[in-house]
């Protein structure tokens, strides 16, 4: 979403109110599906511009022990100053508003990715599965009754009989 900052920078607001959504769909490989809300303002504090926001996910996501998929909520708030001329590009501080436009989705797709958790768990007990069967162990015992031994260990097995 495109967003329009014009009346910003000439002065006619000091304040401009805003509200997007954005599907969560292929954005990393841990999120099935969901949509992202944001909503805030950007604000002119005698040219001195900033972005403030909040953002719901409501997503179903992949747990990173089990691989089974569940439903995933979080909320995050976002600060950021906003500048029109910047000469470095690549500075990740600042929202760059090139010709008075704020390019919401990419800012707030950003946001999201620096906010999701290394790991996405199902729950923070979560068992995994089984490194024999595959089994989910949430579900039950899988039956596997012989452990295995990493084979370059198994001389050690002899040396402790």
């Amino acid at each position: 979403m495109r967003f329009d900052i014009h009346p910003l920078l000439t002065g006619e607001k000091d304040r401009l109110v805003f509200g997007t959504e954005f599907g969560l769909a292929g954005l990393c490989g841990d999120i099935k599906n969901g949509v992202a809300k944001s909503s805030g303002d950007v604000a002119s504090h005698g040219g001195y511009m900033e972005l403030k926001a909040d953002t719901v996910l409501e997503a179903n996501v992949i747990c990173a022990r089990c691989g089974e998929e569940f439903p995933w909520s979080y909320t995050f708030s976002t600060v950021r100053p906003v500048t029109k001329t910047l000469t470095d590009k690549d500075n990740g501080e600042y929202i760059f508003a090139e010709d008075s436009y704020i390019d919401l989705t990419a800012v707030f797709e950003g946001e999201v990715l620096l906010e999701l958790p290394a790991k996405l768990l199902c729950e923070e007990e979560c068992k995994g599965l089984c490194a024999v069967c595959g089994f989910n162990l949430n579900k039950g015992i899988c039956g596997c009754t012989e452990k295995v031994i990493d084979p370059r260990l198994e001389a050690l097995k002899a040396f402790l009989q």
